[in-house]
């Protein structure tokens, strides 16, 4: 009768922590390959690009273009084109808008359970130090409601990737990147990415003519943390043996 209930104890434990298992894996909150363009509906609703200065900035557009993506021929990046002028202060942001509830199993308050990752490719130019990223949110399907939140503007670290170098993949906690201590709710309903090319941050110093970025297959994903779930292990295996001593 001890071993029975010991093996049954055995069973419960190891299905307990295969149910851990299976959460401890990465629930994709939501990601874009491009490939649909931006036609509302069904998520995108908005691309918008603007420069914060003409008369350093030439040429410089956002599109999402067949034959550009990373994968197949057919597929579709988000390219940054421009020509950089005289002085470095030139730069170039993309609003990217996903509404209407897409966001899903984004049930984590905190930001290191979450991460950002994306394919970057630079065509020609020059080499770019980061990328800068802003995140919002706001708590119901749509652009409506109150508070609107936001992680504030940071800098994601692009230098592994080389000119002619092809496609290269790009990586951060979100955790990481923005700290804990910001504004941003990630169990928002609706998000918003600010995706940002500053001159300044081009490598090789001097006007740059010809910048062409194109990064494809965004996505966020949640994972949760780690130490919780070692923690919950911990305590089952505990159980089991103390029941293994007691018996």
């Amino acid at each position: 009768m001890k071993k029975l209930s010991r093996n049954y104890l055995t069973i419960a434990v190891a299905a307990l922590l295969g149910g851990f298992a299976v959460a401890a894996q990465a629930q994709t909150v939501w990601s874009d390959n491009f490939d649909n363009g931006y036609f509302y509906p069904p998520n995108q609703n908005e691309l918008v690009v603007s420069s914060s200065d003409l008369s350093h900035l030439a040429n410089y557009s956002l599109t999402a273009a067949v034959g550009t993506g990373e994968g197949e021929v057919a597929s579709q990046g988000l390219t940054w084109r421009a020509d950089f002028l005289g002085s470095y202060t030139g730069w170039m942001q993309a609003q990217l808008g996903y509404s209407g509830g897409n966001p899903s199993g984004n049930t984590s308050l905190n930001l290191s359970d979450y991460t950002l990752s994306f394919d970057m490719d630079i065509t020609s130019g020059v080499g770019l130090n980061h990328m800068q990223l802003n995140i919002q949110g706001w708590p119901g399907e749509w652009y409506g409601g109150s508070p609107m939140t936001q992680t504030g503007a940071q800098n994601i670290d692009t230098s592994a990737v080389t000119v002619g170098g092809g496609w290269q993949n790009i990586t951060v906690n979100l955790g990481t990147l923005f700290g804990n201590a910001t504004g941003f709710n990630p169990t928002d309903l609706t998000y918003q990415m600010q995706w940002q090319v500053n001159g300044w941050e081009l490598a090789g110093g001097g006007p740059v003519t010809g910048e062409q970025i194109t990064i494809d297959n965004v996505a966020i994903t949640m994972v949760p943390e780690p130490s919780t779930l070692a923690l919950i292990g911990l305590g089952a295996a505990g159980m089991l043996w103390l029941r293994r001593k007691n018996s």
